[in-house]
């Protein structure tokens, strides 16, 4: 009976090439789409999988809220916090840090700027990151040690033992290498080649008795079957305890209600990141939305199938009588048109199988990172795909194998068709589905690429092309890091240098205090960038009032000693976000005074705000203080058509006065796309996956057109014959096919505009959705449809009406 059934189904596939190729290219697109979802989305839930032992294993994170501004998170935590938790927390098993600290790294003669990780020497205990050589317990015990990656290892010593070698951090400090690290994959939280002890003299954190800090990231082993909440209770009991807010911030309030602290699982940061991140985080909502994508694709494909299967029921009207006169069940005629349909379905998996193979390496190059499908090593991913197959094809033939299977002998026989109504209700119900889902794809698209371009377009109130940002200038003593910026400035391919503490798009660091104006009722926390005069005049920042700062006596902020209780007096140009929340416009600030403590700082310039970090988050309120010292950054403006000169300007005058550092230079706008680098991800394969969903709707549009045209052939000879023209009949077909699409737009828009005004409401400056991306997607479908289905019925309408009278 299954060889039977097998040589129908083969038989019908060859007899009927048409249909048998658009279900078999739609539900193979729809599969190919579906797999390839699915790697991407097992690569997202896949992070920090290859770090064993994270059952008990968490990440600190830190949120402040500090009044006048929006709570701020941040993925960092407090140095000065871990040691206290450690012993006061019994539940605490083990606690340990890490610490980005740029710096040269030399071997030989060879010297390389990197990014090493100072940590606590428990740290390979804690956090089992895979050692090919050395003790996860000793590995660090001396103070001048480091542990390299495979790779780093490489780059340094070549293929030989690395193992007892030294380097020289900073370029001064000795430390033999005890361990080498198994190269951590792109599917983990942390990003780090170079270990060595927090005990180290190459050590230089500045800030360890800071407790605004972030720069810290804390990672904390619980005792089997401890209450994380618990844990977090009493840090903040430990916290009121520790850091007097009366001091810190002059505010009479306990520290844990600006000072909020959680703990994220280890496994689950990915999937729940917190700003100032080493890596980029996941987003719950792109998971679960690619997800959705990829079942409405499959649907569509579904959609298709079950359109055209029972469409074409009359094909197969007299097969099913004929079988069922000789004594054929309904079960088993039911068994036979699903089997038909898994095994299409089964074939269009097999055939999806190969083209995400040929296109696999495209596609990672498209998401710069290696996604990759095993046959062998994910057999349990193949297994669950040919499982997904299976119900694609039992949910799409289900329905055509009833109503097939229902067809009436006598009926049929007698009168060579279906016998039954047929459901036409249901094949419009399911073209409506399938462009609804195209056209909510389509408008979707359209606002996500016209979100991006709009915050990649818009003003950020500075100039940020032709900016290269010089980022181990803190690196050099204050005297080299201003002669140096010096020298830059007078080159000939130079437009300006500045040194500062932080430059926009998350360079450098910000810090900040409570400030007001006596008198005046707003008190609130204000960012502060330390930058020389040049500094407004490199990143060509408009002055709306007053003046900018100079090098005269009263603009530059003298050092504060923290024993000292004299009270500081200098100058500052703040921007027009500060200046509105005072109450006040940029003219009538000019010579207000701000209250902090023990300084008083005269507002003698306003500038327009700047947009530093993503278009996500509002302006803040900034002062800008003349205080070079502080500079971490060197911001170098290069000549517009100078760039290759002034880069080689760039590494020969940095060389000259800092010939033991390696220079570590970027331009600004790489910094500006990898803010967008997600955004414009997701753009992309928004559009991807409408043009294929657009594209499995209109194949099997194109197969329902065909089929609806043949069977009207004698109605529209009889029309033609009483003087319908050609015209009035494509008006005709085309308009049958029109109706579903019009429809489909009423569907489609209210629950697009719902879920697009809810993910805008995510950014601080963003478009409005605009009538026309509706208008343009479900224009663009109609169009498509008409394109699909003018084929037909330019043939059909144009066909002699003599030979379609003969039809049938």
């Amino acid at each position: 009976m299954f060889r039977n059934y097998l040589v129908t189904a083969l038989r019908n596939f060859t007899r009927h090439r048409l249909y048998s190729f658009i279900n078999l290219a739609g539900l193979a697109v729809g599969l190919a789409c579906a797999i390839f979802i699915i790697l991407v989305i097992r690569d997202e839930l896949s992070y920090d999988s290859s770090v064993p032992h994270t059952e008990n294993l968490y990440r600190m994170e830190m949120t402040y809220h500090f009044p006048g501004r929006p709570p701020e998170g941040t993925a960092g935590g407090i140095y000065p916090l871990a040691p206290l938790m450690k012993i006061s927390i019994p539940e605490i098993q083990d606690i340990t840090r890490l610490l980005h600290e740029p710096m040269t790294v030399k071997a030989g003669d060879r010297q390389f700027s990197e990014m090493p990780v100072a940590v606590d020497p428990n740290f390979f205990k804690v956090v089992s990151l895979p050692l090919v050589r050395g003790n996860p317990a000793t590995v660090l015990a001396n103070p001048e040690s480091v542990v390299l990656s495979e790779s780093v290892a490489r780059k340094y010593f070549g293929d030989a033992d690395a193992i007892g070698k030294t380097l020289l951090l900073r370029g001064t400090h000795l430390v033999t290498v005890t361990g080498i690290m198994r190269d951590l994959p792109h599917n983990t939280q942390l990003d780090a080649q170079i270990f060595f002890p927090m005990k180290s003299q190459a050590e230089d954190f500045q800030y360890k008795d800071e407790w605004f800090g972030g720069d810290t990231f804390i990672y904390v082993r619980l005792v089997p079957g401890a209450d994380p909440q618990n844990v977090v209770s009493k840090t903040e009991a430990l916290l009121d305890k520790a850091a007097d807010m009366s001091v810190l911030m002059k505010m009479r309030v306990p520290a844990h209600q600006v000072i909020e602290t959680h703990l994220t699982r280890f496994s689950d940061v990915h999937m729940n990141p917190f700003p100032f991140d080493v890596k980029p985080g996941g987003s719950w909502a792109t998971v679960y939305g690619f997800g959705v994508i990829a079942v409405l694709i499959l649907l569509i494909a579904c959609f298709n199938f079950m359109n055209l299967a029972t469409a074409r029921a009359m094909l197969r009207a007299r097969e099913v009588s004929m079988r069922k006169v000789v004594g054929a069940k309904r079960r088993q005629l039911v068994a036979q048109f699903l089997g038909e349909s898994v095994l299409t379905a089964l074939l269009a998996l097999l055939i999806a199988l190969a083209a995400v193979e040929i296109l696999l390496p495209a596609f990672d190059g498209f998401l710069v990172r290696p996604i990759t499908l095993s046959y062998a090593a994910d057999w349990e991913l193949i297994l669950t795909l040919f499982g997904i197959a299976a119900f694609a094809g039992v949910l799409a033939g289900f329905y055509p194998a009833l109503v097939i299977s229902g067809f009436r002998p006598a009926t049929t026989l007698k009168a060579n068709s279906s016998g039954a109504s047929g459901p036409g209700w249901l094949r419009i119900s399911l073209v409506v589905l399938q462009f609804a889902i195209s056209i909510g794809l389509g408008i979707a698209a359209l606002t996500v690429h016209a979100q991006t371009r709009y915050a990649q377009n818009m003003s950020l109130g500075f100039d940020r092309d032709n900016i290269v940002v010089l980022r181990n200038a803190d690196h050099l003593n204050d005297a080299t890091r201003h002669s140096l910026t010096e020298a830059l400035a007078k080159d000939p391919d130079i437009a300006g240098a500045s040194q500062s503490s932080s430059a926009p798009f998350g360079e450098g660091g910000y810090s900040g205090g409570m400030l007001t104006i006596p008198g005046n009722p707003n008190q609130f926390d204000m960012r502060s960038i330390a930058a020389d005069p040049a500094f407004f005049q490199v990143y060509n920042i408009p002055l709306l009032a007053g003046r900018y700062l100079t090098d005269r006596p009263a603009d530059v902020t003298p050092p504060r000693d923290p024993n000292a209780k004299s009270i500081r007096y200098f100058n500052a140009v703040v921007n027009e976000s500060a200046v509105k929340r005072f109450g006040l416009t940029p003219q009538n600030a000019i010579g207000k005074v701000l209250w902090g403590g023990l300084a008083r700082v005269a507002i003698v310039g306003v500038v327009s705000d700047t947009k530093y970090r993503a278009t996500r988050d509002t302006v803040e309120p900034i002062y800008y203080l003349n205080r070079p010292s502080l500079a971490q950054l060197i911001s170098v403006r290069v000549k517009a058509g100078h760039t290759a000169e002034a880069v080689a300007s760039i590494g020969h005058i940095w060389h000259q006065f800092a010939p033991s550092e390696a220079i570590d230079l970027h331009f600004l706008d790489d910094s500006f796309d990898k803010l967008f680098a997600s955004d414009q991800e997701e753009a992309a394969m928004f559009g991807l996956f409408v043009g294929i969903a657009i594209f499995i709707a209109c194949l099997g549009l194109f197969g329902l057109a065909a089929f609806t045209a043949e069977r009207r052939t004698k109605e529209i000879g009889i029309r033609k014959t009483f003087g319908a023209r050609t015209r009035d009949i494509i008006r005709l077909l085309l308009w049958q096919f029109s109706i579903p699409v019009l429809i489909a737009n009423f569907v489609a828009w209210p629950v697009a505009y719902f879920y697009l005004h809810h993910w805008l409401e995510g950014f601080a400056y963003r478009v409005t959705l605009n009538p026309l991306y509706f208008i343009v997607a479900g224009g663009t479908a109609l169009v498509i449809a008409w394109g699909t289905v003018l084929t037909h019925a330019l043939r059909v309408a144009r066909a002699n009406p003599i030979h379609a009278l003969r039809y049938e």
